[in-house]
C-alpha cells in the first residue's frame, strides 16, 4: 500500500521531497508507537519450540527465555553497533570510540567498509546527522544499562560477493559475480545498505518496545520512533533517486525502485513466510509513481520483526542459528540466536 503521485519534471519533483521527508517521518514516529497489530509474529518468549517438519527437519527453534528489562535493552544496543558502524565507516572511515564499545560478552572488532565518495554533499550532511543519532542512543542505551552494558561484538559490514550485504541482496540465492552488491560504490548504494540496515531495525525495535517490562517501556517506545523516523529519512532519499530515474531505463541497467524491491524480498526471505519488508515504491504506468515510504501493514501499522526474526535475516539464515552475515561470531546477550524461519 504507498501514495500515489503523477510522474513529473525534475524541478517539481525536487520541491517535493522536502514534504515527503517531513511528513513521513513524523508518521513513522507515531506508529512506531502502536502495538495492538501485526500480532502474527511470534518470539522464543510466547511458543514452545515446533514440531519438526519435512521442510525444517534440521531446525530447532531456539530455547525459550524470559527477557529482563536490560536483556531488551541489550538487544537494542547491538543492533545500533552494527547500524553505527555501517554509518560511520561509510561517512568518514571512523568507528565507534573504545569508550562505546566496552561491556560484558565476547567484544570484536568491526571488518570491511570503507568511506563513500559521495557526490552529493546535501545526502552526506543528511547521513551525518541519522550517524550522530544513532551514536546519540548507543550512548543512550549504554548509560541507561550501566554495568549490565554488553560490548561490541564482531561485526563485518563488508560488501561484494560473499558479504551479508550481498546475501541479503540476493533473493532466493541469485549471486553472480557481476551484480554483487557494494553499498560504499556511490551514493545510491550506499542508501540501499542503509535502508536495508534500518528496515531491520525499525521493525525489531518496535517489536521489543512492546514486549519489555512497564520499567523501559516508555523509553523503548520513544527511541523506536526516533529509529524509525531515520528509517523514513533514508528510504526518503532512496525514493527521490528513484523517483528522477527514466521510466524505463537504459538497456542492461535496473532501475533504483527494482533494486530496491529486489534487496526487501532479499530480506524477507530470511524471517519466515510473512511479508515483513517493503520496497521503497514503483513507477506505475507511463506517468504514476507510487512511493512506499513507511514499512507499515494494511492498517498502516508500523511492521514489526521479533527479535529472532530479525536475526534471521542479520545472520543471513532462515534456519536458527546463533551466528553469522553481519555477526560472524554472534551478538552478545540473552537474546541472541536467530529463529526457525523458514517458510
Amino acid at each position: 500500500m504507498g501514495t500515489n503521485v503523477k510522474k513529473t519534471d525534475v524541478s517539481e519533483t525536487r520541491r517535493r521531497v522536502p514534504a515527503l521527508i517531513g511528513g513521513a517521518s513524523v508518521a513513522a514516529g507515531g506508529l512506531a508507537l502502536l502495538s495492538g497489530c501485526n500480532d502474527e509474529i511470534r518470539d522464543a518468549t510466547s511458543i514452545p519450540t515446533p514440531t519438526p517438519t519435512a521442510t525444517a527437519s534440521a531446525t530447532a527453534a531456539p530455547g525459550a527465555y524470559t527477557a529482563t528489562s536490560a536483556d531488551w535493552l541489550n538487544f537494542t544496543l547491538q543492533v545500533h553497533y552494527l547500524l553505527a558502524a555501517y554509518l560511520q565507516r561509510s561517512l568518514d572511515g571512523t568507528l565507534l570510540s573504545a569508550s562505546l564499545t566496552s561491556g560484558s560478552g565476547a567484544a570484536g572488532q568491526v571488518k570491511g567498509g570503507q568511506a563513500v565518495a559521495f557526490s552529493d554533499p546535501t545526502l552526506k550532511t543528511l547521513a551525518r546527522e541519522v550517524a550522530g543519532a544513532t551514536v546519540a542512543r548507543v550512548g543512550l542505551l549504554r548509560r541507561t544499562l550501566g554495568s549490565a552494558v554488553t560490548a561490541q561484538p564482531a561485526i563485518d559490514i563488508s560488501g561484494g560477493q560473499g558479504s551479508a550485504f550481498q546475501a541479503i541482496a540476493a533473493y532466493n540465492g541469485a549471486s553472480a559475480t557481476a551484480n554483487a552488491f557494494n553499498p560504499y560504490a556511490s551514493d545510491k548504494d550506499f542508501l540501499l545498505g542503509a535502508v536495508a540496515l534500518f528496515a531491520v531495525a525499525t521493525s525489531a525495535i518496535t517489536r521489543v518496545a512492546a514486549l519489555a517490562g512497564s520499567d523501559v517501556r516508555a523509553s523503548l517506545g520513544v527511541l523506536s520512533a526516533g529509529v524509525a523516523a531515520n528509517d523514513s529519512t533514508m528510504r526518503n532519499a532512496l525514493f527521490y533517486r528513484a523517483d528522477l530515474e527514466p521510466l524505463k531505463p537504459a538497456a542492461g541497467e535496473t532501475s533504483l525502485f527494482d533494486r530496491a524491491n529486489a534487496m526487501s524480498a532479499g530480506r524477507d526471505q530470511f524471517d519466515g513466510p510473512s511479508a515483513l519488508d517493503r520496497g521503497i515504491g514503483n513507477f506505475s504506468g507511463k506517468t504514476d509513481v507510487n512511493s512506499n515510504i513507511t514499512i507499515k501493514d494494511a492498517n498502516w501499522i508500523q511492521i514489526r520483526r521479533t527479535p529472532e526474526q530479525a536475526l534471521g535475516v542479520l545472520y543471513a539464515s532462515a534456519s536458527s542459528v546463533p551466528s553469522g552475515g553481519f555477526f560472524p561470531a554472534g551478538i552478545n546477550g540473552t537474546i541472541h540466536v536467530s529463529g526457525a524461519n523458514i517458510a
